[in-house]
């Protein structure tokens, strides 16, 4: 499980990138110059990275993918921001947006063959469950 620690890692940035959204949202800015301040900072980190690996290649069928990863994200980033700037508490909003993994899970088990035991199923629910107690 070599793998845990930088999904752990993520996950913790992830959560500051999230507040850091919607202090920009408390501290006045709208969501479209958020968004653009977001990608802002991303793109010199993504470049980085790009070095750091070797800047390895990018076939076309993985880049095209990679993109419309970019498009979704800028588009979940966009309505979330916008979530925030109509009054939605950090939490809620993020937590909804967040559980992103249900349709990922789904969409992996019929895409990718990935298998759903039983207790990812149990999980699932589980957070369907939270999520409309914390939305309450």
């Amino acid at each position: 499980m070599a793998w845990l620690s930088w999904a752990l890692a993520a996950m913790v940035l992830m959560g500051f990138a999230n507040l850091g959204m919607k202090a920009a949202s408390l501290k006045g800015l709208s969501p479209a110059p958020t968004l653009l301040w977001v990608v802002a900072g991303e793109l010199p980190l993504a470049l980085a990275y790009w070095f750091w690996r070797g800047r390895p290649e990018s076939p076309a069928g993985g880049m095209t993918w990679a993109l419309v990863a970019g498009l979704f994200t800028a588009a979940a980033l966009i309505l979330v921001n916008e979530s925030f700037f109509r009054g939605a508490k950090a939490a809620v909003g993020i937590g909804i947006m967040n559980a992103n993994f249900i349709v990922v899970a789904l969409l992996a088990f019929l895409l990718f063959q990935e298998r759903l035991q039983p207790s990812k199923l149990v999980g699932l629910a589980a957070t369907l469950s939270g999520l409309w107690l914390m939305a309450r």
